[in-house]
């Protein structure tokens, strides 16, 4: 498979989950953006990817990485 660069999708429900869950059955590093922990968030983790916590609309919750 070609190399794939780091894709963020912000959301794990919706859109989000099903683009989060297609990427990562292609082994595309992909990188979720959630508001808070839940089980959403261990799901799209045990498809293999990183999961994030903040808030767009809060920069304050946002870390520098």
């Amino acid at each position: 498979m070609a190399d794939h660069t780091l894709v963020l999708v912000t959301g794990a429900d919706g859109m989000g989950r099903l683009v989060t869950e297609r990427l990562c059955a292609q082994s595309v590093p992909v990188r979720v953006l959630i508001r808070r922990e839940d089980d959403r968030a261990a799901e799209v983790r045990a498809w293999g990817a990183e999961v994030v916590t903040g808030d767009l609309t809060r920069p304050e919750t946002m870390a520098a990485s």
